[in-house]
């Protein structure tokens, strides 16, 4: 069985949100709507926000002296038929709006943050988006946990 692990953020900047259409190549939820991030690097597993950095400044050109609140708000650990998957989801908002730039990985869009449901998205990456946006303010870390039905609940751990 691999193990794989990912970093990823929704970043807010007033009432609309940093999304990247997932290209049709990715081998991760291809074509699928989602925040920003990506795979946490060797050295990065003690760090996961050093992850998510580092993917949000790659994957948009915005550097984290634009980022402010970027916390830790959902953690999951779910199986595929050969794979165990870690994600770690921050949610985040930006001083300015940068302008979009180019990327091999999918194309970047601003979205309202209550229309960004309309949208295709992996299972865990709606649960998180659904969570947030009905709790905005909460501190606290959450957990997603699949049934076997596939179904998702988020649950409080911290």
């Amino acid at each position: 069985m691999r193990v794989r692990s990912f970093a990823g953020a929704f970043l807010q900047y007033n009432d609309e949100v940093l999304l990247m259409e997932r290209g049709l190549h990715k081998k991760v939820a291809p074509g699928l709507w989602a925040g920003i991030g990506g795979h946490i690097e060797a050295d990065e597993h003690n760090n996961p926000l050093a992850a998510c950095l580092r993917e949000i400044e790659e994957e948009t050109g915005i550097v984290s002296s634009n980022i402010y609140g970027l916390n830790l708000r959902y953690y999951t650990v779910c199986k595929t038929k050969d794979t165990l998957d870690t994600i770690y989801y921050f949610t985040g908002s930006l001083k300015d709006k940068p302008l979009l730039i180019q990327t091999s990985e999918g194309v970047l869009h601003w979205k309202n943050k209550n229309d960004v449901l309309n949208y295709p998205m992996s299972p865990f990456i709606k649960a998180f988006y659904e969570h947030w946006l009905k709790y905005p303010d909460f501190d606290n870390i959450y957990c997603c946990i699949t049934g076997k039905d596939g179904s998702i609940a988020v649950h409080e751990i911290i």
